[in-house]
């Protein structure tokens, strides 16, 4: 193991570097052409075949995220539509984003540490997820991370250039979508703090953020977002009023509960197998510890990533909106970044401390190799699952109904699946109405696909309990997606 490391370590940086971006897109490449799921096919169907004139004005739903949509129609147009093409810009925005958190991690770790950051997030399950989702979050990921990197830059040369490039990129992940919000307000926060803290201390220059560069950033990308979405804002009045109008009692209301939403989070990662299970606890308080000791490294870095999580919260919580969990995906590097240093410094801890005693010092090059292996290994083997099925598989459930169904038989969708897949799988399908469902008895038999069964079932508990009385589940596909079951029923001889 010794041998291995120190050949390792004889690696130029550069190229393991490259070489973890190489690893990064052949981990995104792999499975790319699987069933599209509803979210990007309703950003197929709504934004991405609209002309760019009207792409560019329409904001008729929280589903477009419009830097992303733009970049996917491009794609499409180059290469045809497929998944494969409406996916091709998460995947390399996701490996980009890889690449931008490297000045970042060496911040504050060594060259080694950071490529294992970088490696882990490469072979990441969620960050391969997402990377292969056709929708602006690993597009987000990349602004907000150089973002970061110019905030912090920026902060201590105070020079107008980066300032610039601060606001531009403000507006770049503004139009990708807007709960980059979240971040800047992060950014916002500490500025505030730092001129609060110079007021009251009576100090007139010096440190951090000072002068009118960074006021200059800010307002620049401020100004910017509001001229991209100039010709969209008739439609965004409409779509957030909609959205808090919603009923307290819709199926998915209980998503604006933080408690459920962090107990939801736990779940899902527990749920990956016995090993998330057994490693979620040390887990979280290596991540803890790591936090801690890059605080004391840099505490700028440090505050900008934890304080997004509240100030997210606490905004989606004053707006009544569902807390997603993919809220949080912009803290993902920073949470491989905290659990490799916090690992690595709880092992230096134990070597420290058992100096003398146990005779261990000299294990903690071993250590450390068992500790980075063992982490790949974990990594490896959650990613797997990754490729065991589609995030919905769509096309699988309109299939099965193909080759299952009579000529006489009537093919349907029950719930909210229905625009999607009769919008793009099946054409000539119809949809399952409460007519159809109730009405006995019937003259041909009724086959229907029925995705996110729990929203379906809480929003008509009636209608449901009939529909299981009339039909019978015949296929059960499995979908990656929290909830991403897709379920083929036929109705009961007629």
């Amino acid at each position: 193991m010794a041998a291995l490391l120190n050949r390792l370590k004889s690696v130029p940086t550069s190229q393991a570097l490259a070489a973890v971006l190489v690893v990064a897109l052949a981990a995104r490449f792999a499975g790319l052409g699987s069933s599209l799921w509803y979210d990007e096919i309703t950003t197929l169907l709504k934004f991405v075949r609209l002309p760019v004139r009207e792409l560019v004005a329409n904001f008729s739903s929280l589903n477009n995220h419009p830097f992303y949509s733009l970049t996917a129609k491009a794609s499409i147009s180059l290469f045809g539509e497929s998944a494969q093409a409406l996916r091709l810009p998460a995947v390399l925005f996701g490996v980009g984003a890889i690449a931008a958190f490297w000045p970042i991690a060496r911040r504050v770790a060594t060259p080694s540490l950071a490529l294992l950051t970088l490696l882990l997030l490469a072979l990441s399950y969620h960050h391969v997820w997402f990377s292969q989702n056709a929708r602006g979050y690993t597009m987000l990921l990349f602004w907000t991370t150089i973002s970061t990197t110019l905030f912090i830059v920026g902060a201590r040369k105070n020079s107008m250039a980066i300032w610039a490039g601060y606001g531009v990129v403000f507006a770049a992940a503004m139009y990708t979508h807007l709960s980059a919000a979240f971040s800047f307000a992060a950014h916002g926060a500490i500025y505030a703090a730092v001129l609060l803290r110079r007021v009251y201390r009576r100090q007139n220059g010096g440190g951090v953020l000072t002068g009118w560069p960074p006021f200059v950033g800010m307002a620049l990308g401020l100004a910017l977002t509001i001229l991209v979405y100039a010709p969209m804002l008739g439609d965004m009045t409409a779509t957030f009023g909609g959205v808090r109008q919603s009923a307290p009692t819709e199926p998915l209301a209980h998503w604006k509960d933080p408690s459920f939403v962090i107990a939801n989070l736990i779940g899902q990662i527990a749920s990956l197998g016995p090993f998330m299970a057994f490693a979620l606890p040390p887990a979280a308080i290596l991540i803890l510890f790591g936090a801690y000791r890059i605080a004391r490294t840099d505490g700028l870095l440090a505050a900008i990533y934890v304080l997004q999580i509240p100030i997210t919260i606490a905004v989606l919580q004053f707006a009544d909106m569902r807390i997603w969990p993919r809220f949080f995906f912009v803290e993902i590097a920073f949470l491989y970044l905290s659990l490799v240093v916090g690992l690595f410094a709880a092992i230096d801890l134990v070597c420290d401390y058992g100096k003398g005693r146990w005779r261990i010092e000299k294990s903690r090059p071993l250590l450390a190799g068992l500790a980075s292996v063992a982490m790949i290994a974990g990594s490896l083997s959650l990613l797997a699952r990754n490729y065991a099925a589609p995030k919905q598989d769509l096309a699988g459930a309109v299939a099965a109904v193909e080759n299952l169904a009579g000529p006489l038989d009537v093919k349907s969708v029950y719930g909210v699946a229905a625009e999607p897949v009769i919008g793009y799988y099946a054409p000539e399908w119809t949809q399952l109405t409460p007519a159809m469902i109730e009405l006995s008895p019937r003259t041909a038999r009724i086959w229907t696909v029925v995705a996110f069964r729990d929203q379906v079932s809480l929003s008509d508990p009636a209608l449901w309990a009939t529909f299981e009385r009339e039909f019978d589940l015949v296929v059960r596909l499995p979908g990656t997606l929290g909830g991403g079951g897709v379920f083929v029923y036929r109705s009961k001889s007629p």
